[in-house]
């Protein structure tokens, strides 16, 4: 169904990107405005521009060609045409605490899913600190953001000013709290609660099934 935010003209274009990303090639303007059968690239151009400005797709890329500009829809342009997906933000550590999380490089289709919430997020799992729950390296998990999490429950944390980060059990004891992995090889990681935030609390996986 089509929201009331979204015209005819901006559907029919954002379902030409979806098409494109389903099938993991990137949307290039040329090829849109050969596929949507526009006369001249300007054209689509401008509504492109449009929509970016309205928040359903992100242009990147740059140059003297239009194929060097790819269109990516954002959430809000898969939810309006109905698409919906769950973003993968890059990794998140099962091992050392490190890189922040990224920006949303993928999506998820919903009939690939348990059941989820919008604002639900994915992770794909980096290392072999939660091999002792099922959660193993390559592994994507679903993540809940805005939700407590209680104790000993799996979350992605976020720790200091950096931003670092890492996929562990959470236990708070008064003004200190700990991460423990449930490999044992990690030892646990107790720092000032002032200086953790919980980025989503876990509550799924999906594992790629071997070929």
């Amino acid at each position: 169904m089509r929201t009331s935010s979204l015209t005819p003209t901006h559907e029919r274009i954002a379902r030409a990107i979806l098409n494109l990303e389903r099938r993991h090639e990137p949307a290039f303007v040329s090829d849109l405005v050969r596929n949507l059968g526009y006369a001249a690239e300007s054209s689509l151009t401008a509504t492109l521009h449009l929509m970016e400005r309205k928040g359903f797709l992100l242009l990147q890329g740059g140059g003297a060609r239009g194929r060097s500009r790819v269109a990516r829809l954002t959430t809000q342009g898969r939810m309006a045409i109905g698409a919906g997906g769950i973003p993968l933000l890059g990794f998140i550590p099962a091992g050392p605490l490190t890189e922040a999380l990224q920006q949303a490089d993928d999506f998820v289709e919903p009939e690939e899913l348990f059941p989820y919430r919008d604002g639900d997020f994915l992770l794909r799992v980096k290392g072999d600190s939660m091999i002792g729950d099922g959660i193993l390296d390559g592994d994507k998990v679903l993540l809940r953001p805005g939700v407590e999490a209680r104790q000993g429950e799996i979350a992605a944390v976020l720790v200091g000013e950096s931003y670092e980060s890492t996929l562990k059990h959470i236990y708070v004891d008064k003004e200190t709290v700990t991460l423990r992995a449930s490999n044992p090889k990690y030892p646990d990681l107790s720092m000032p609660a002032e200086s953790v935030s919980i980025a989503g609390v876990f509550r799924g996986l999906i594992r790629q099934s071997a070929a």
